[in-house]
């Protein structure tokens, strides 16, 4: 019996090793090294992915994480302004009090499988203004160009978009030592 392989995981470890290998990735691999705290935001499985990534990049490094992985909080973010605002706002509630240093040695991490995430966009470039290191793992060339940094994945498909990101989360670990 030959079984058929779901489209775009047989390029999987070439596409790792080609973000991996490159200069965008090297730079994001600092900024995570030079940081203390990082937060990772997504949509969907990516949000999952994000939860999942933070949780142990706080448990395996000595860095603090979060991702905004509660359904009650997505949601009264969501009411009080809207969904394309719910994730700026919950990082500037997740900044507040930061003084410009502690805000300086912290990232954000967005992850897109379809290169249209604009709540995930607006957050980067919130990010940025606000002085946080920003980064866009996106599968494709995002629609919303931003002042953050990108990270493209080259890849169609989301299942291959959503593994790819956690093992790269998984590499920024083990880049930090």
């Amino acid at each position: 019996m030959t079984i058929e392989l779901i489209d775009g995981f047989e390029n999987f470890s070439d596409n790792f090793k080609k973000v991996c290998r490159s200069k965008e990735w090297d730079v994001c691999q600092k900024d995570f090294n030079n940081s203390d705290r990082v937060f990772t935001v997504g949509n969907g499985g990516n949000l999952a992915v994000c939860d999942h990534g933070a949780i142990d990049i706080a448990r395996l490094s000595d860095k603090s994480a979060k991702a905004p992985g509660s359904g009650i909080l997505a949601s009264s973010l969501i009411n009080d302004a809207s969904h394309d605002l719910w994730v700026k706002n919950w990082l500037s509630i997740e900044i507040r009090g930061l003084d410009k240093k502690h805000v300086s040695r912290s990232m954000i991490i967005g992850l897109s499988s379809s290169g249209y995430s604009k709540n995930i966009c607006t957050a980067l470039d919130f990010a940025v203004e606000k002085g946080l290191k920003a980064w866009l793992i996106s599968a494709q060339e995002p629609k919303l160009k931003g002042k953050y940094n990108l990270i493209k994945l080259n890849v169609d498909e989301y299942h291959t978009s959503e593994v790819l990101a956690l093992s790269l989360f998984y590499q920024l670990i083990h880049g930090a030592g």
